[in-house]
């Protein structure tokens, strides 16, 4: 699947065709995401093949009033949400361990060592700030494809983001990230 097709052009192909479309270009994006509410791997592909369901079941309901990849942020943010209401994932162990892109050798400890102390620090967060700062920090996500994504207003999402700001300063002990 050529990952240059035009997202206008996504609804024209088959179900089939759009799912293998989202996997290889939108998958870990997404995956991503989902862990950073459920904080567990296994969890993690759980809800992601959930989403891919729904996602495949609401094809023909995209109205395309969002990007496509709001779209699914907003339906993978759902069924986290879900998921962290419903009982069982109390049954599940958290495992606290932040996503890590593999390293080369070369790269030095202490940047490791930073990075999985933000992403501890992050993690720590509540949820609402937890979710404002991973799709405005690490996704990129204007305020208001957050807010699309999200159904929440505009100004809810930049005090949000403030206040996930200071509580990670405060978390990290004062100092500041970019």
């Amino acid at each position: 699947m050529e990952k240059n097709i035009r997202e206008e052009n996504i609804l024209e192909m088959p179900k089939e065709e759009i799912i293998n479309f989202i996997i290889n270009s939108y998958g870990e994006e997404l995956k991503r995401i989902i862990f950073t509410y459920v904080k567990n791997h296994s969890q993690t592909d759980d809800i992601f093949q959930e989403v891919l369901i729904k996602t495949y079941k609401g094809l023909d309901k995209f109205r395309g009033d969002s990007s496509l990849k709001t779209w699914l942020y907003r339906i993978s943010i759902n069924k986290c949400k879900d998921y962290l209401r419903s009982p069982i994932h109390r049954l599940i162990p958290h495992n606290l361990k932040a996503i890590r892109e593999e390293k080369t050798l070369e790269q030095s400890r202490i940047e490791e060592e930073q990075q999985n102390i933000v992403a501890e620090a992050i993690l720590s967060l509540p949820i609402k700030y937890r979710e404002v700062i991973v799709l405005r920090y690490y996704k990129d996500l204007s305020i208001k494809e957050i807010s699309q994504a999200l159904n929440t207003n505009e100004s809810t999402i930049k005090t949000r983001i403030q206040r996930g700001k200071k509580n990670l300063k405060k978390n990290l002990g004062g100092y500041e990230i970019e």
